[in-house]
């Protein structure tokens, strides 16, 4: 795919989540001040990676439809929460977020804490609707990963876990950054092969119980692309907090953060971020269907 396209494209996804997003907070019922105060945390919006991600794995198997977006910007939504509350002084305590004051900057940090608990609430009353089928989705199935599987228990080891090593950080990266991303391309996977919660389950079981019993396993297909994309949005979601990492670095915005040039040299990391996106983009040779937009996303994290 070409530069140009892939940037068309891009552009075209942005607008959608950006007009879906504020059609969902204006759905709700709290006050117009703080609705306000949901959309600065929202708006303006970065990379809308993970939405991205979840749209797009869902479009290398089937055309997204409006359910999907919705889904898909409710893991934005988690994924705003998330910032605000890690901003905040008792956490990582950043005063500038996407090139502005941080929420608890500028609203104070008791608006802050409730906006990341509304920002939650909202992204789970999202991902948690019921299909156009009135199925469960498969979000339920995954939930964990924004939790003792994932974001949350990232978080607790980033501020508590006394880290020395750097597959110790790596590890960590995996969780708190890399999760949500995993958790993106698994749902875009799951809702473009129209995938309920039980199909899911029954798959991640098989998997993880080494079941290979040709009644209880779906198609051969369905797990081998289940597994290559996960190993994609692990792969991928390191290799994103590498390449911050080492931007920030090249910057000199590292002073008092966690980060991999604490525990290696920069040549190391390029190496390390590289073999990450290596690694994602060998996933997309076994996948069944068009990844010329995810391989294309793949090239603007490569480091010389």
């Amino acid at each position: 795919m070409k530069t140009e396209e892939f940037n068309k494209y891009l552009e075209e996804y942005k607008v959608q989540i950006d007009a879906k997003l504020r059609e969902i907070v204006s759905g709700t019922n709290y006050s117009e001040q703080f609705r306000k105060v949901l959309e600065y945390a929202l708006f303006p919006g970065g990379k809308r990676l993970r939405p991205v991600l979840c749209l797009e794995w869902h479009n290398v198997f089937a055309p997204a439809d409006e359910y999907a977006l919705s889904f898909a910007c409710g893991i934005e939504i988690l994924h705003s929460y998330s910032l605000i509350h890690d901003d905040m002084p008792c956490m990582d305590n950043d005063d500038i977020r996407r090139g502005k004051p941080s929420v608890h900057k500028k609203f104070g940090e008791g608006v802050a804490l409730l906006a990341g608990d509304a920002l939650l609430d909202l992204a789970y009353k999202v991902l948690y609707a019921p299909t156009p089928d009135s199925e469960v989705g498969p979000f339920y199935l995954y939930s964990a990963m924004c939790g003792d599987e994932g974001l949350i228990k990232g978080q607790y080891a980033d501020l508590y876990g006394n880290i020395e090593t750097r597959d110790g950080l790596t590890e960590m990266y995996k969780l708190k950054t890399g999760a949500l991303i995993t958790l993106s391309c698994i749902c875009g996977y799951a809702l473009g092969n129209n995938l309920n919660y039980k199909t899911c389950k029954k798959i991640t079981e098989c998997l993880r119980d080494n079941i290979t019993d040709s009644e209880i396993v779906p198609d051969d297909r369905r797990l081998l692309d289940y597994v290559m994309v996960t190993g994609f949005g692990d792969s991928f979601g390191t290799a994103f907090q590498l390449y911050d990492d080492i931007t920030e670095y090249i910057d000199g915005e590292t002073i008092g953060k966690t980060n991999i040039m604490n525990y290696t040299d920069l040549d190391t990391a390029k190496r390390m971020l590289n073999s990450k996106l290596n690694d994602a983009a060998n996933t997309l040779d076994i996948v069944n269907g068009d990844t010329a937009f995810l391989r294309e996303l793949l090239n603007k994290f490569v480091i010389v």
